[in-house]
């Protein structure tokens, strides 16, 4: 969920810098593009650590149960 909510977060600052860029200051569309990207960066963390944290289970999963199978 938090990942849907990160993507949604990024496409939402993305399409909001485009469509207020003709009526605002240069300054706020760079900086709601600036928060989209710090969005993105946040994703892509996030995304890595989802799975790792999956490659880490399994691997003690994997341990735990050869421990088992020799008994």
């Amino acid at each position: 969920m938090p990942i849907i909510k990160l993507a949604v977060l990024t496409l939402f600052y993305k399409l909001l810098s485009a469509v207020v860029q003709p009526i605002a200051d240069k300054n706020i569309i760079s900086l709601l593009d600036q928060i989209g990207d710090i969005f993105k960066i946040f994703l892509a963390i996030l995304s890595a650590l989802s799975v790792m944290l999956i490659i880490g289970t399994t691997l003690v999963l994997k341990i735990s149960n050869s421990g088992m199978m020799y008994r």
